[in-house]
């Protein structure tokens, strides 16, 4: 199994950023060239840690360490208190409305998400289907599932639960594409 970190030069972050809006013919057939960046990571800053979603977002609050910190540091222990402290205090906060919504919390949200969120990298293990939390799909709903396995007692729910109610679309509103960048054309205003 591999475990992925994603670096990003700044630079090309920024440009990316600015080039998001574009103006883009769906219908011109040309294929568009792109050019990658062949530098050693050493050459690249790392401006995000985003491996697993929502842990940066939702239960780190030492933001700007835990982006200097690496993967090894996780494994280490280093975010556990501040993680732990995070989900307790949204279960705190959540578990009245998921029974009243007949739902069954976690009782250990911590536990049973650690083997999943820590260390915040991307698992890939080629001999086992794709899908997360086996890499990522575009398509898949990587933060229902997270939820889920945080907030939820798996022994009663599976980790798909959420992902199957209809609080959010159920599919993109534009079709991906089938070569890279796959990511559909942004809507014009």
């Amino acid at each position: 199994m591999r475990h992925y970190s994603i670096l990003i030069p700044a630079g090309l972050l920024l440009a990316g950023l600015a080039g998001c809006d574009h103006d883009t013919d769906d219908s011109d057939p040309t294929p568009v060239s792109y050019s990658f960046a062949s530098r050693p990571a050493s050459g690249y800053s790392r401006v995000d840690r985003m491996g697993m979603p929502a842990v940066a977002t939702a239960v780190i609050t030492s933001k700007d360490a835990y982006n200097a910190a690496d993967p090894t540091d996780d494994a280490a222990g280093d975010f556990v208190g501040e993680i732990t402290s995070n989900v307790n205090a949204l279960h705190a906060a959540l578990d009245d409305d998921l029974t009243a919504a007949g739902l069954t919390p976690a009782s250990d949200g911590v536990g049973q998400a650690a083997p999943l969120v820590v260390p915040d990298t991307i698992a890939v293990n080629t001999t086992m289907p794709a899908g997360f939390p086996n890499g990522r799909r575009l398509a898949d709903p990587v933060i229902d599932v997270t939820l889920a396995v945080v907030l939820l007692d798996l022994s009663v729910h599976n980790a798909g639960t959420l992902a199957g109610l209809p609080l959010n679309p159920p599919a993109n509103d534009k079709a991906f594409l089938v070569a890279f960048p796959y990511l559909a054309a942004p809507h014009q205003p």
